[in-house]
């Protein structure tokens, strides 16, 4: 009998636990996941429970619910990996596994840049119910929309915020009496993507009275006169700052030993093993910058599904899965319109160029299908 440990239980965590439970179904194989949280939260919605759309109780169902599918929850916190002895400690007690997947994610830091409490954001809950009350508050002026760093989860959400509070805005009849600004490392707006997703993100900004502030790295903020300050010299007075807090890979969850100079696991990116040990497996927001891939939750999903196809492959003997997709799609809501890109990574893991991306689709309609998916996700992995 082996001990799979997975540690975290967001959308990585989530969908090895799935497909572990169906592929193990029958075995005499433990199944273990540890989160420091009896939730797991559909963090997509975020932003909607920030500008009030949504309540936090609608976002998140209980881990415990896996447990019905054969798989063992334990709420902890991790506070070592002991690789070459295959123990995590976790609550004072050192706990075994055969094979593990780290999924811990990333974490926010807000104390990284000097003058955050000035600012706002919906990276967490707690801090998306606390936007909330800050734009309950708002009765006109200037929002600032800022980057705090390039890593951050979801890529595409500081764009998606403006077009949101444009749409919120409107709504309580103030968007007369305000200014968006949106500033950003990018060039233009999600210029990594791509001149297809670029153009079109731009457009979306530009009919919404959104200005786009590019090449602006963010090094601090300064409270007493509310301003945004950059690298460069450039200052940005706000009457509300919404700001991408700093993120770091978890501090638990790493590799011992094997680290990038930004303190990420180093893993084999065609299979994602730990190079400090081959048993334990690290996807997700806490490896993926350092393979240039981005902090998303859907691209988590697919690391997890080859991983977990690769761990039933090990314990029963033979291949039965797919191979790893290094593809990203997500849907942008901008509140009264929204927009489908897709980006196929091949070349950045191949190391032959820049990723192939474009844009699927877009229209009110699709939305619908991201309002629809929150509830589709539940139901697939947490019913």
């Amino acid at each position: 009998m082996a001990r799979i440990m997975i540690l975290g239980g967001g959308s990585g965590g989530l969908v090895v636990a799935n497909k572990l439970a169906r592929g193990l179904r029958g075995t005499s194989h433990e199944i273990l996941l540890v989160d420091r949280s009896p939730y797991h939260y559909f963090m997509p919605s975020f932003p909607w429970v920030a500008l009030g759309f949504k309540e936090p109780e609608q976002v998140r169902r209980p881990l415990k619910n896996l447990e019905k599918k054969g798989v063992r929850v334990l709420q902890g916190e991790v506070r070592e990996i002991r690789i070459p002895e295959k123990r995590v400690r976790v609550n004072g007690e050192d706990l075994s596994y055969d094979l593990m997947v780290v999924a811990l994610g990333a974490e926010v830091k807000p104390d990284l840049m000097p003058g955050f409490e000035a600012a706002y954001h919906p990276w967490t809950i707690e801090g998306a119910l606390r936007m909330r009350e800050a734009i309950q508050r708002f009765e006109g002026g200037r929002i600032v929309i800022g980057v705090s760093g390039p890593y951050y989860r979801c890529p595409p959400a500081p764009y998606e915020i403006a077009g949101q509070l444009d749409f919120a805005l409107r709504a309580r009849r103030l968007r007369d009496k305000s200014e968006i600004v949106l500033a950003h490392p990018h060039p233009q707006p999600l210029s990594a993507m791509g001149p297809a997703i670029s153009g079109v993100i731009t457009e979306i900004l530009a009919a919404k009275g959104v200005r786009f502030e590019g090449n602006f790295h963010a090094k601090a903020i300064d409270p007493e006169r509310r301003l945004l300050l950059g690298q460069d010299g450039r200052e940005i007075p706000f009457d509300l700052l919404i700001m991408v807090p700093p993120h770091r890979p978890s501090v638990a969850g790493m590799c011992p030993g094997l680290l990038t100079p930004a303190g990420f696991p180093l893993v084999d990116p065609k299979t994602f093993r730990c190079l400090a040990d081959p048993d334990v497996f690290a996807i997700g927001d806490m490896v993926n910058p350092a393979i240039n891939l981005p902090a998303a939750g859907v691209v988590a999903h697919f690391q997890a599904e080859f991983v977990a196809n690769q761990i039933l492959a090990e314990l029963k003997g033979a291949y039965i899965g797919e191979s790893f997709t290094p593809v990203a799609m997500c849907i942008m809501d901008f509140g009264d319109d929204a927009v489908l890109p897709m980006c196929d990574f091949t070349r950045i893991l191949d190391l032959s160029g820049p990723p192939s991306c474009g844009v699927l689709g877009r229209s009110k309609a699709i939305r619908l299908i991201k309002m629809l998916f929150e509830s589709i996700w539940f139901a697939t992995y947490l019913s």
